[in-house]
């Protein structure tokens, strides 16, 4: 991966690990958590990397935004792009002192799962996704296996919202990135709640074998786009 040539490097089963040298702790930690949600995520999606995921750690926010032209004020811990998953290295964003404590917090809060299933997606779909749908399975993955969510999912007042064009359109610059990840979320909650598990791995499948979004969402939910979003919004307030 380019720019990761002069990082020391630490091997697993099904990862490696790209780091700075003072940064080996945090890279055997995310490595192990890796390993960890392995099985888990590729068995959920029935799908299995056919080699070794590059994970790539950042010493500081600064470094994993510059990496991919962000400016400063941008906070993520983990990204997924083109096949790599850049993770920002533990100490920067946990406080716990504790090793055990440290190591529990990573798990259930760090980006492993999500980062994972978003390379998952852009695999089994070749790409062929809207942005808000691998942001709402991967937070479904998340909360599935670690049980974590930004909040609960009544923390949104009912009259605040995006459109599903919103989503599509311009994930990316809608001003409360906050709201459009939990509607990304609850529109994932949305298919499985009334459509079962096996309707969203259809809907990933048609659009591995490139089938249109809203195409593939009528021949499996039998929903066009404007029915899906009336039906989600329908659910969505009766979760209020």
């Amino acid at each position: 991966v380019l720019g990761t040539w002069n990082m020391d490097k630490l091997t697993s089963e099904h990862f490696y690990v790209k780091f700075k040298p003072s940064d080996r702790q945090g890279a055997e930690l995310v490595l192990e958590t890796a390993e960890m949600f392995y099985r888990p995520v590729t068995e959920d999606f029935g799908y299995v990397p056919g080699a070794r995921v590059p994970l790539i750690l950042y010493p500081s926010k600064e470094e994993l935004n510059s990496s991919f032209g962000w400016d400063a004020k941008e906070s993520a811990i983990g990204v997924y792009w083109g096949g790599a998953i850049r993770v920002l290295t533990p100490e920067v964003w946990i406080e716990e002192k504790d090793p055990v404590r440290f190591k529990e917090i990573f798990v259930s809060s760090g980006p492993m799962v999500h980062e994972f299933t978003h390379l998952m997606i852009d695999y089994l779909t070749g790409g062929n996704y809207p942005r808000w749908f691998t942001e709402g399975v991967a937070q479904y993955e998340e909360y599935k296996i670690t049980g974590f969510e930004f909040n609960d999912i009544n923390g949104l007042s009912g009259q605040q919202h995006y459109s599903m064009n919103d989503l599509s359109r311009n994930f990316d610059s809608l001003p409360n990135q906050y709201l459009a990840y939990r509607e990304a979320y609850t529109a994932v909650r949305y298919i499985v709640d009334q459509h079962g598990e096996q309707a969203l791995s259809d809907l990933i499948k048609e659009l591995g074998d490139g089938t249109d979004f809203d195409q593939a969402l009528s021949k499996i939910l039998q929903l066009d786009s404007a029915g899906f979003e009336a039906r989600w919004r329908e659910w969505t307030l009766g979760m209020r």
